[in-house]
């Protein structure tokens, strides 16, 4: 599962996913409810048709918050959901997106549509080539080589090498990495001296995720650093890889970590690998009403959020149909549309 790095970028005590850097202006208005009452978190009677009639819902649900007018980040994590759902019926919805009036939505989804290879998205993208952001225009770079346009893609090494704003810097080593060109592990290895820790965090994932060996193992040390967004990073940073010979550090961390969240990252990791031994601890997490340590740096409705929403990536990321009564009950839940959103995503996975 791709975790977009959008504009601003900036770490956060605990990410569950990439910085936004709009989570100031998140409010507290919910999402139009898709039908009636809240979920049992029983299993029983979840057949066939209850999966299909859940199915819609969630990308209905996603629609609705892909054009949600209060916040940004709702608008961001939509167009991220309906990017892994994998749909097609999702597409026209993403390529609206690309004309969305914030440029943290321009710059997923055109993210999205180029790892969706999305050819009717190319006049739109073309356009945002010459976007008044810049970390716009870095991800449109990246969706037109996706789409077989690689005349300008040279340009992603100026933003990544000499680009004076960091969170520029930051996107342009992401959108490296997601091209798959080994070739750009020499440019990134290059930013590694850069003075900004995210952007070597990122240029170190975006090398791991080319097949950099001393990347991965700088990672896996990462994973082991005793601090938890250290560890969530290299464990996020890690699956990411689709390296099996990572699992072993994921089951390790699922038992030993002792950050709530690094345990929630290395389920999801597991999940995603056709593992559910992470389960129970995630669908204990996404009841969680409680933050998990005392930080004044790190306001407990932050960390709620971040563990709830970390919780939903994992259940769907581990498949188990137990799950889809909870992730509903979320779906209800009309007291933050960011957690609709990521219950809803989890729902389609």
């Amino acid at each position: 599962m791709m975790l977009v790095n959008h504009i601003d970028g900036s770490a956060r005590g605990m990410p569950a996913r990439r910085h936004t850097g709009l989570d100031g202006w998140c409010v507290w208005i919910s999402l139009l409810v898709l039908g009636g009452g809240c979920a049992s978190t029983q299993t029983a009677g979840f057949n066939g048709d209850n999966h299909i009639f859940l199915k819609h819902r969630a990308e209905a649900l996603l629609q609705q918050a892909i054009v949600y007018p209060h916040n940004p980040v709702v608008r961001v994590e939509a167009v991220e959901a309906l990017q892994m759902a994998g749909s097609n019926r999702a597409l026209p919805q993403l390529r609206a997106a690309l004309t969305d009036e914030h440029p943290a939505v321009r710059f997923a989804a055109c993210l999205a549509v180029g790892m969706r290879h999305d050819a009717l998205a190319g006049s739109a993208v073309r356009r945002l080539l010459d976007d008044e952001d810049e970390n716009v225009r870095v991800a449109a770079l990246f969706a037109r080589h996706r789409l077989g346009l690689t005349q300008q893609t040279g340009k992603l090494a100026y933003y990544l090498l000499d680009h004076a704003e960091p969170s520029v810097r930051r996107n342009a080593a992401l959108a490296l990495g997601l091209l798959g060109e080994r070739g750009a592990i020499k440019i990134l290895a290059k930013a590694m001296r850069d003075r900004d820790e995210g952007v070597r965090h990122h240029a170190l994932e975006a090398m791991a995720r080319l097949g950099h060996p001393d990347a991965a193992k700088e990672l896996a040390f990462l994973s082991n650093a005793g601090i938890g967004s250290q560890e969530v990073f290299a464990i996020q940073a890690l699956s990411g890889t689709d390296d099996p010979r990572h699992v072993d550090t994921f089951r390790y961390k699922l038992d030993t970590a002792i950050h709530l969240e690094t345990k929630l990252a290395a389920a999801r990791a597991l999940g995603d690998r056709g593992n559910d031994t992470g389960y129970d601890l995630a669908a204990r997490a996404l009841l969680r009403r409680s933050p998990t340590v005392n930080d004044p740096a790190d306001p407990p409705a932050g960390q709620v959020l971040r563990v709830r929403q970390m919780a939903a990536m994992a259940l769907g990321a581990i498949g188990r149909t137990e799950a889809l009564p909870l992730l509903q009950g979320l779906m209800d839940d009309t007291s933050d549309p960011r957690l609709q959103v990521s219950a809803a995503g989890a729902v389609l996975r």
